[in-house]
């Protein structure tokens, strides 16, 4: 009966051991991506914000769309558009930011992006 025990160590051990890897890398991989899409928000909210910023100052029609683009180059992220035109109040943007992963990057999912939009409104009276 003891042979059967140790056969039975000897499969078992190696299947735990790489199911436990398996749930490491999948578990790092989810936390990376949340953690770039949580990322990845707060960089379009900026974005959105710095653009519209931009056009309440900006002395020419590019400027808010300047701004846009150096504050997400600033976060460590890439302006993938602006709907931001000068003398509207109104950004609307999409930003992407790169994803740090043991599989999820070679699998495509090198990059998360998010959407963010920005108005000004009239102060209350």
């Amino acid at each position: 009966m003891s042979r059967r025990s140790d056969g039975f160590a000897t499969v078992a051990l190696p299947m735990l051991l790489w199911l436990g890897t398996l749930a490491a890398i999948a578990a790092i991989d989810l936390g990376a991506y949340l953690t770039g899409a949580a990322r990845a928000q707060a960089l379009a909210d900026a974005v959105a914000l710095a653009a519209v910023s931009a056009d309440v100052e900006g002395t020419s029609a590019a400027q808010p769309l300047r701004e846009a683009d150096r504050v997400a180059v600033a976060g460590g992220g890439q302006l993938e558009a602006c709907s931001c035109t000068a003398g509207t109040g109104r950004a609307v943007v999409r930003v992407s930011v790169p994803v740090p992963g043991v599989v999820l990057p070679s699998l495509g999912a090198a990059r998360v992006t998010a959407e963010a939009a920005a108005a000004l409104i009239d102060p209350p009276r």
